[in-house]
């Protein structure tokens, strides 16, 4: 079975799960991994680090040491500790999809750290299986994570905020003039049946509401002469969203999970 569809409720509980675990352990970050080395989310200091480069690496490493427990006919090691001079790692089992990685101070207790992160894992796992449940049919495109491309994989990428799209370019001299609005909006084209899993940096990103936009999840202008109207969304710091893709949601610009209800054209 694939990686179960996630919708932004399922984000605001997993990112809930990871802040309460930084704030009990005084750890630096948290990061939830796919174990094929998909960067699924992130809480805590994002800045001293390449964090999809990171999720791959400890993803690596994890599926190395469960090799590993095999050749000792160990069932699996469900976790794997590493303690550096200034900070450590600890990666822990979630379930059969991901595993949790915690960076922390070396001189913070691992013992510590550990107890709190099975219960975050257990969490993180119920909620997945919530996923699963919602709709079981579907599976997450764990290519939305933009990880496919190995050369952009391991060069830092800074995102840049989307802001609201200008009117396209007219000769020098003339006016550029916007076709004219509907009186009654045109539907909104689905752009995909799933939500863009993005990073949204702090400050102002516009969501394109039409679907016919050539720059998803994102608005260029396309819009115009439909009747409708991009959705700004402000974020106070980065995180990681599931902007919806369908354009049917019911929670915009966040996806609902009404995608997986649309009749398939």
């Amino acid at each position: 079975m694939g990686f179960p569809q996630l919708i932004e409720e399922d984000f605001q509980c997993l990112d809930q799960a990871l802040k309460e675990l930084l704030g009990k352990t005084d750890a630096d970050a948290a990061l939830l991994v796919e174990k094929a080395g998909h960067l699924i989310h992130l809480a805590g200091e994002q800045n001293a680090f390449p964090p999809d480069v990171l999720a791959t690496l400890a993803s690596n490493s994890f599926n190395a040491v469960q090799f590993m427990a095999g050749l000792l006919n160990e069932d699996k090691f469900p976790g794997l500790y590493q303690q550096g001079e200034r900070c450590s790692t600890l990666m822990l089992n979630v379930d059969e999809h991901c595993m949790l990685v915690i960076i922390f101070r070396a001189d913070i207790s691992v013992g510590a750290v550990r107890y709190y992160a099975q219960e975050t894992a257990k969490t993180i796992a119920n909620q997945i299986k919530v996923a699963q449940e919602r709709a079981p049919s579907v599976s997450f495109d764990l290519t939305d994570l933009n990880v496919a491309d190995v050369q952009a994989l391991f060069r830092r990428k800074d995102e840049s905020p989307a802001s609201a799209p200008a009117a396209e370019a007219a000769p020098e001299g003339a006016v550029a003039a916007d076709p004219p609005e509907p009186e009654t909006p045109m539907e909104p084209l689905m752009a995909k049946r799933s939500p863009y899993i993005v990073t949204l940096n702090a400050g102002a990103h516009w969501w394109c509401a039409c679907g016919r936009s050539q720059n998803q999840p994102f608005c260029d202008g396309a819009h115009k002469g439909t009747g409708l109207k991009p959705l700004q969304v402000e974020v106070a710091e980065s995180k990681r969203v599931a902007l919806c893709g369908c354009k049917h949601t019911h929670n915009p610009p966040y996806c609902d999970g009404t995608h997986a209800k649309l009749p398939v054209s």
